[in-house]
């Protein structure tokens, strides 16, 4: 799929079924939270996500269809390797880095998000993507990848420390590498039970 010259989507196909789905980027942010939320099974997970993307109820047996297919969606169009149980660790939070990620649109692209609240998820997540290192969010991001990295240099060291609060992601709001894996397999338990 490219952004330039196709289509943006705003319904998914489910097996025989066509549904419209909500496809701006606050509805998807919320699903994204909602993942990121570990107080939550993955049953609600599936729930929220399935409620706020999908306008129309998703027919029982187009479930765990509809669960991939959304999936797919939220990762912009790009199928995703769900056995991967190596994952890298966490630079930024939808929930921790909010404020940060909404300025860094501003300043990079000078596109005010609050004017824009019917964004494409797609057109949001390119955006997204291509902020500048210049922006605090973009700082953040470069601080963590070198904290993992362990290549912090001296200077950087004494900075983390004065900024710590704000680079650190809470070990609440990071995702077990194999959290979506276990996601997937319990929610293919669960549509087998609804498809019988």
């Amino acid at each position: 799929m490219n952004v330039l010259t196709n289509k943006l989507p705003t319904k998914i196909r489910v097996n025989n079924n066509i549904y419209n789905i909500n496809y701006d980027y606050k509805t998807i942010i919320n699903i994204i939270l909602a993942f990121e939320d570990k107080e939550l099974t993955n049953s609600e997970q599936v729930y929220i996500m399935l409620k706020n993307l999908y306008k129309e109820e998703i027919h029982p047996k187009d479930t765990y269809e509809a669960m991939k297919k959304g999936l797919k969606f939220i990762d912009g169009g790009e199928e995703s390797d769900t056995e991967d149980d190596i994952k890298p660790k966490r630079i930024y939070s939808f929930k921790k880095d909010g404020n940060y990620i909404f300025s860094g649109i501003n300043q990079t692209h000078h596109i005010n998000l609050s004017e824009n609240e019917n964004m494409h998820w797609w057109i949001f997540l390119s955006l997204f993507m291509d902020m500048s290192t210049d922006c605090t969010f973009g700082e953040l991001v470069y601080y963590r990848k070198r904290k993992n990295e362990n290549k912090l240099t001296k200077e950087e060291k004494e900075q983390y420390k004065k900024i710590k609060k704000l680079i650190d992601l809470d070990e609440k709001d990071k995702v077990p590498s194999q959290a979506r894996k276990e996601f997937l397999d319990k929610f293919r338990e669960l549509n087998k039970k609804w498809g019988d």
